[in-house]
Order: C-alpha cells, then sequence, then structure tokens
C-alpha cells in the first residue's frame, strides 16, 4: 500500500510546514505509513524553528500525478544476445510473459523478443528460414539437442538448408553446405560427409565408428549426436538461431521519471503488449503494459492548512485526497469517496493537531511539542490575532508546559530569524505567503507579509508596479498584499489589478490615507469574508 502524503498549502507557512511533519508523525505512530511534504521552501523563520528543535525540512512535493518509477511494474524477463529461439521461447512459456527483453552485460536495452516474434518466422518463406538457419552457431545447436560433438571445425560457414534423412542415390551436390540430419548408418554419414555438408547430426545410437570419424576430421565436416529423434531434430533445428537476429530493435521505451497520465497517451497509439521502463542509465528496470496503467494506485494526500485545489499540490486530480485538518474556510474540493474531514475555527492548524495527539492518547516529544508552539504562535501573532479562540491558547499553554518553552520567548526569536523584505526580490515577497481564490467568477489572489512600517514604504512603489504586471499576466482580477505588523497592530493594504477597487470599496472606511487597516491582522477572517460579501 502507498504512504500517505501528507502536505501543507503552496508558499508554504511556518503553520503549513509543521502540521505536515506533526501529523505524519501521528500518523505513523498510529501504524499508518505517513510521509510528510512541502510544496515549497521554507521561509527563514521556520527553518530556524525546525532547526532549533532538530527537525528536517520536509520532502519537496510538486505534482500530484505519478511516474512510472511509482507504481507497480511486472519484473522484466531479461535475457543476453546469444540466448537460442528455443530457450527464449521456453522462458517466456514458463513466466507467462509478454516478451524477453534482450540486454547487454550492463543490462542496457538492445531489443525485444515476443512469441508473436519467434513464431512468425516459422511460416516465412524457405529463403528466410535458409537465411536465419545460416547463423546458427554449433553452439547453439548443440545447446537446442542436447547433443555432444564426435568432432568440430573451425570453418563452419551453413548455406542454411536443412536435408533429412539422405539417401545415396540423391546427387551430392544437394547437401553442399547444408545441415544433414541422419541415422546412424556409416555409409550414408561419408556419403554426405563427401558431399561437402556443413554439419552431420547423428539422431539414435550414440557411437561412430573411426574410419567415419577420421574422414569427418579429414574433410572439416563437424560431427554431433543427439538422443532427439530425426522428426524432433527436423523440429528443434529451426530453433538453434541466436535471438539478436530475430528481436525487434524499434522498441517503444519509457523512462522511469515519466508520468503514467503521458505514458498512457503514448502507449493508446501503438498495438503492443508490454514495454520496457528505463532507469537514467538506460537498464531496464521493469516493464509495462496497458493493464498497469490503467489500475495503478494514486498517490494519497492528507492536506493540513489548506483544503482548496487552487493553493495545493498542482495536478490534484490525478491523486486522492483522503483526509483534510484545518481551519479555514471549506473551498470545495471535490472527492470520489467519503473522507475524514477536521475543521475548526481556531487560530492555527497546529492546534487542532495538538488536540488530535491528545485525544489519541499519543504523547508528545519535547521536540515536537516545540515546533508545533512556534507554528500555533505564529500563525496567530503569540495569541494576539483576532482568529485566537480559547482552545488555542489552552493548547498553547500545554504546549509550552511539555516543550519547556515559553511561547512569548520563542516568538521573538523567530521574529528575528526572519528576513527583511528589503533584502527579498519581488518574486520571493509576493510569493512568500500567496493564496488563491476564485469567488463568483472573480480571480482573485491575497498575499500577507510581515514587516515594519520602514520596511514597507521602501519597497511599496516598486513592488506596487510588480503586482500589477503579475495581475496582468497572469490573468488576476485583484492581486492584494497585505503588510502587517508582526506584533499586531495592523496592516497596510496595496492592490494592484483592474478590479483594485474593490479593496477600497470593501475597507474604504476602516483605512488611513496611507491605507493602513487598524487592528486587521488576519487575511481568513476579517479581509477574505469582506471582499466575497463585497464581490456577491
Amino acid at each position: 500500500m502507498k504512504p500517505f502524503y501528507v502536505t501543507g498549502h503552496m508558499n508554504p507557512d511556518c503553520d503549513a510546514i509543521v502540521s505536515a511533519i506533526a501529523y505524519a508523525h501521528l500518523k505513523q505512530q498510529l501504524g499508518q505509513d505517513a510521509i510528510a511534504c512541502a510544496l515549497g521552501k521554507a521561509k527563514s523563520e521556520t527553518q530556524y524553528l525546525l532547526q532549533k528543535f532538530g527537525f528536517e525540512h520536509p520532502k519537496l512535493i510538486h505534482t500530484a500525478r505519478c511516474m512510472l518509477s511509482e507504481i507497480e511494474k511486472d519484473d522484466p524477463l531479461l535475457a543476453g544476445p546469444d540466448l537460442t529461439m528455443k530457450e527464449a521461447l521456453d522462458l517466456i512459456l514458463s513466466r507467462k510473459n509478454k516478451g524477453i527483453f534482450i540486454v547487454d552485460e550492463k543490462e542496457r536495452l538492445l531489443g525485444l523478443l515476443s512469441v508473436s516474434d519467434l513464431t512468425k518466422l516459422w511460416a516465412e518463406s524457405g529463403k528466410s528460414l535458409k537465411d536465419l538457419i545460416s547463423t546458427a552457431t554449433l553452439t547453439n545447436i548443440a545447446r537446442v539437442l542436447k547433443g555432444k560433438y564426435y568432432c568440430e571445425s573451425k570453418h563452419y560457414r551453413p548455406s542454411g538448408i536443412v536435408q533429412i534423412m539422405p539417401s545415396m542415390s540423391d546427387k551430392p551436390e544437394v547437401y553442399k553446405n547444408s545441415i544433414v540430419i541422419v541415422r546412424n548408418n556409416p555409409d550414408i554419414q561419408r556419403f554426405v560427409i563427401d558431399a561437402g555438408a556443413a554439419l552431420v547430426v547423428v539422431s539414435g545410437e550414440d557411437w561412430i565408428d573411426a574410419v567415419t570419424l577420421s574422414y569427418a576430421k579429414e574433410k572439416g565436416v563437424p560431427m554431433l549426436h543427439t538422443d532427439y529423434s530425426v522428426i524432433e531434430c527436423s523440429r528443434l533445428i529451426y530453433q538453434t538461431p541466436s535471438v539478436k537476429s530475430v528481436m525487434t530493435t524499434d522498441v517503444m521505451t519509457f523512462q522511469e521519471t515519466e508520468y503514467v497520465d503521458e505514458v498512457s497517451d503514448h502507449i493508446a497509439k501503438t498495438r503492443y503488449r508490454t514495454y520496457p521502463v528505463l532507469d537514467k542509465e538506460g537498464r531496464v528496470v521493469g516493464a509495462i503494459s496497458r493493464y498497469h496503467l490503467f489500475h495503478y494506485e494514486k498517490k494519497k494526500f492528507i492536506l493540513v492548512d489548506h483544503n482548496e485545489a487552487m493553493q495545493s499540490v498542482r495536478d490534484l486530480e490525478f491523486g486522492e485526497v483522503v483526509e483534510i485538518i484545518d481551519h479555514h474556510r471549506m473551498g470545495g474540493i471535490e472527492t470520489v469517496t467519503p473522507i475524514n474531514i477536521v475543521a475548526r475555527t481556531v487560530g492555527s492548524t497546529a492546534a487542532i493537531i495538538t488536540g488530535l495527539y491528545k485525544s489519541s492518547h499519543i504523547k508528545l516529544s519535547k521536540n515536537l511539542a516545540g515546533i508545533l508552539l512556534g507554528a500555533a504562535i505564529n500563525d496567530t501573532m503569540c495569541l494576539q490575532s483576532p482568529t485566537t479562540t480559547p482552545f488555542d491558547h489552552e493548547m498553547v499553554k500545554y504546549l509550552e508546559e511539555v516543550s519547556g518553552t515559553k511561547a512569548v520567548d520563542l516568538y521573538q526569536e523567530m521574529l528575528d530569524a526572519s528576513d527583511s523584505i528589503t533584502n527579498k526580490t519581488d518574486v520571493e515577497l509576493l510569493y512568500n505567503d500567496f493564496k488563491e481564490f476564485r469567488i463568483s467568477g472573480t480571480r482573485i489572489a491575497i498575499a500577507q507579509v510581515q514587516c515594519k512600517k520602514d520596511d514597507y514604504f521602501a519597497i511599496k512603489d516598486h513592488f506596487h508596479a510588480f503586482m500589477e504586471e503579475t495581475a496582468e499576466a497572469q490573468h488576476y482580477d485583484l492581486v492584494l498584499t497585505l503588510f502587517t505588523d508582526p506584533m499586531g497592530s495592523g496592516s497596510y493594504f496595496l492592490a494592484a489589478g483592474k478590479k483594485s477597487s474593490i479593496v477600497t470599496e470593501a475597507f474604504g472606511d476602516l483605512l488611513n490615507k496611507d491605507h493602513f487597516g487598524k487592528g486587521i491582522v488576519s487575511r481568513k477572517k476579517q479581509v477574505l469574508p469582506i471582499i466575497i460579501d463585497t464581490l456577491k
């Protein structure tokens, strides 16, 4: 069974990163395989928090799509190019595989061999069979016929013609350079040797007289004995060529880093039954068919600190959402089956997850409590945000006790560790904490940045120009950035886009001449609901 991928939203804040780590750990303690993920790099204050309490950054994940390396595949049936056709057919039938991948000594693909590649040759014209048999080596013939050589020759040059049970009344030139299958009759054997046969296969009793053997050596004609009957030999001799003579070399291959949906589109236009999957070194590491692509297990996601597809991992429709832990408005993700949802009107997802540890009777470690405390106070501005509830106070007090850390001290440490916005590029600043919404047909984005007053006015003009460019290029009707005082006094509003007047309409009475909204610090509780009401 695939693991659960626990992930926060795009442009992750501290609450998103820590919630993913903590909830993945809770799932693991409950006996479920879960991996903490992030949809972007943590901000400096979050990195400080993780380092302080000894946690690594969660695994970065960029898409919900599965690569071929992440789905079930058949073990590839591999063989070298010198395998005989008989050995190849036996191998395919014994393993019930659709084909064999012919590889070199480093398991790099040379070609593909299917049952149809083997069987269709036996219905070919005489010339095609003749050309094929002419490639069979003495070694291959001995392996297939399970024979032993009375004598061999370094000058084996067969024409590809196979003769059975010759008669001394035949013209000798008929047998020149032919493979001749005979019974243990010395006269017949010497007759075909004298005629210049390329190989004499003796079927039946295992003996040869000295005169015949000496004559074969003198003429340079190899002689082989097999216990198979003449009829059996005549059938098996056509399975002695090496597979390199009959394999398909124009093979459609896929890299294990290719995505399943893209591979499905390619395979839908072809007729083959099996396809090799290669690693970056060109080695065959698996085999896929249409069955694998139509029945693979999708990645399973647990969304924390968000519930809207626009804020979640890319290509979410190719994955499966199985659970949501959040404290934001519900944004309409559709699921195929019922899922577990924990949604509470509290200040942070970290507080919700702390409560889940308590209700599950799973003890928090000191360090895990430390990062949960940091996330809880970061998301509530050290419990000063209007989103803060009595539950948040209760969980923060509990986390302080378990971690042995004071919330106010940790909050100041995280503020000191955060980067000044004057040191960030416009792109970093806008997408630092950036969320998209689609409301009543209007596409809007709201970013939020914590900063000091002087820093805001230092970057305001050139950053506003960048916001206008972004709104036009990305087709946003409104892009709003909140520059929030980390001590909770309020936020500066900076709006761009063709519907930027919505901000003035919605908040005009609450903003001063510098567009500062006193006491407005919460995007989800004080800003987004008013914009939604205005748009509607």
